[in-house]
């Protein structure tokens, strides 16, 4: 008999466990309409740069702030109810989530999580897969690391668990699952680029003295405690996905829109295209056109598909994690926390931390500095910006100029 993805009775625990498998699943990452490329290459041409100082720090802090989100506000107006409502109400707010809001605050799931933490005097743990490397040139021009998009992201965790902490003093805390491993194989990068991201997120938590609130993790440290089941799993769903792309009621319409994120995704920095190739295969209105990154996509899109399923069937999150609050960084019909991982992620800025570089420039909402993440390719060697590198030369941001 087959073994399904879905082995649990609880119907609200079901839908926890398929959050990685509906709606969106993977981000659209194409370059947009709105950049022009230019004739010659822009990697190429000379960009003012400076290194990164202490004032920096300053800013990368203040764009972790959601000016969306008024802590006095919002005491005011959740005064008369308790401990756990207003929990729910701060990750509930629109400055940090993205999804239904109506179908988060009426889960009786997470309310049950929440209200059992609170009773016990234990932080709410709030589970979130996120952060990987994407090796495609458009985005980095040079391998991921761990830049200020990323800081900025995992600071705005910090802060909504500081919100949490000011109604609810044992607070929150993030468990972020990394899938940088997990997703090595699909995405082409190597074992050693995917170790060293992971390494330098916890770093990154430890220098900015948040590693009691954001816990790292590797998800594949997770799955191998069912090593064999899971790659009997992932060899039966890689098949299904293979051999029927549109398998599990996937349109023919959202699936090109997934394969056009994968090919944007996956590593093509190693299939050595040139600047008019990349023009070429990435400009906004691209029709696939190249063999060998088409099929690679495809194959490439089925693996992620099949590892997704895989690890729902092992259930994992349940073992691990049974008390948490799940988010996610998709768009999803699931009554599940669309975290908004940085301040203007899905509100100014679409693109994932690290499917990108930090762009610094002036809100003109709320008049203060904020982060975009843009394609690398849209800001380097345009004179309107200033690269901001690190002591070993590494681009931590771009910076708009002043007029």
């Amino acid at each position: 008999m087959e073994i399904s993805a879905i082995t649990i009775s609880n119907p609200a625990i079901r839908q926890h466990m398929t959050v990685g498998l509906s709606g969106e699943i993977i981000s659209r990452s194409q370059i947009g309409h709105e950049f022009s490329w230019p004739d010659d290459d822009p990697r190429l041409s000379f960009q003012q740069t400076r290194t990164y100082n202490a004032e920096d720090d300053v800013r990368v802090m203040q764009a972790s702030t959601s000016y969306h989100f008024n802590m006095a506000d919002f005491l005011e107006k959740t005064k008369n109810l308790g401990a756990a409502s207003r929990i729910i109400e701060v990750l509930n707010h629109n400055a940090f989530q993205f999804n239904s809001r109506k179908r988060f605050r009426e889960c009786a799931l997470w309310r049950d999580r929440i209200e059992k933490a609170c009773d016990q005097s234990l932080p709410v743990e709030i589970l979130i897969l996120a952060f990987c490397v994407i090796s495609n040139p458009t985005k980095r021009v040079h391998p991921t690391e761990v830049t200020t998009a990323e800081d900025v992201s995992l600071l705005h965790m910090y802060r909504i668990a500081q919100h949490i902490k000011t109604i609810y003093p044992p607070g929150a805390v993030f468990q972020v699952i990394s899938d940088s491993t997990f997703y090595a194989l699909p995405l082409g990068v190597t074992s050693v680029e995917a170790q060293n991201y992971l390494a330098m997120l916890k770093q990154r938590t430890h220098h900015l003295k948040i590693d009691d609130v954001i816990k790292i993790h590797d998800i594949s440290d997770f799955l191998s405690k069912q090593n064999c089941f899971f790659h009997t799993r992932f060899e039966y769903w890689r098949s299904q996905f293979l051999e029927s792309p549109l398998s599990s009621d996937l349109s023919a319409d959202e699936y090109r829109r997934w394969l056009a994120s994968m090919r944007a995704t996956l590593n093509s920095r190693r299939m050595g295209f040139s600047y008019l190739q990349l023009k070429s295969l990435f400009r906004a209105d691209a029709e696939p056109s190249y063999t060998t990154l088409d099929e690679c996509a495809k194959t490439a899109l089925a693996e992620y598909r099949a590892l997704k399923s895989a690890a729902a069937d092992t259930q994992w999150e349940e073992h691990h994690f049974p008390n948490a609050v799940r988010a996610t960084i998709h768009a999803k019909k699931l009554p599940v926390l669309g975290l908004r991982l940085y301040p203007k992620y899905k509100i100014a800025s679409r693109l994932l931390p690290y499917h990108g570089i930090a762009v610094m420039t002036m809100d003109e909402e709320s008049e203060v500095e904020r982060m975009d993440v843009k394609h690398e390719i849209t800001v380097i060697g345009n004179p309107a910006y200033t690269k901001v590198i690190d002591q070993a030369g590494v681009t931590q941001f771009y910076e708009m100029n002043k007029s």
